[in-house]
């Protein structure tokens, strides 16, 4: 990966990461917040939240980076470079044919089936049961920061590879 194209890989993910946390924390205070205790699991729980949260989260967030750095690409201030044929570029260049829509929402799915379950472990071997509104408002800020800023490099190498001809004409 060259300088440039890590530099903006992580500035994305962090800027999106900082800010997803800030703003997630502050939409889950709002809502809980006369609550009196958040359980952990159940239908109205913490992880069915963050299962929603992740989804829609990563939805709004590829909907958003990919068309953004499709732009740069273009005005060549990200440049492409090819990715990897590993599983990894073969996922990316399979998302990089699908329309954005459908590629934001498997990403969605993606990143939730790879967060909510390490969270669920989390919660079920520190043995938490139910979150005060604040804490519940802090952990989920900070999982959507943390979802958001792990998941935007794949969203930059989706937008790269869907602007790169030979990976288009190679893999249809």
């Amino acid at each position: 990966m060259s300088t440039q194209f890590g530099a903006q890989v992580r500035h994305e993910a962090v800027t999106n990461g900082i800010t997803n946390c800030f703003f997630n924390g502050v939409i889950a205070w709002f809502l809980v917040r006369t609550k009196e205790m958040i359980p952990v699991w159940g239908g109205q729980g913490l992880l069915v939240d963050f299962f929603a949260t992740g989804l829609i989260l990563l939805f709004i967030v590829t909907l958003i980076v990919v068309p953004l750095s499709r732009r740069k690409v273009r005005q060549g201030k990200l440049v492409p470079l090819p990715l990897p044929f590993n599983a990894y570029g073969q996922l990316i260049r399979f998302l990089a044919r699908r329309h954005l829509s459908l590629s934001a929402l498997l990403l969605g799915l993606i990143g939730a089936a790879l967060f909510v379950p390490p969270t669920a472990a989390a919660m079920a071997l520190l043995q938490i049961d139910s979150l005060s509104p604040m804490t519940f408002a802090l952990t989920k800020g900070v999982w959507a920061g943390l979802v958001a800023g792990c998941m935007v490099p794949p969203m930059i190498h989706l937008a790269v590879c869907a602007d790169i001809p030979e990976f288009q004409a190679s893999e249809s």
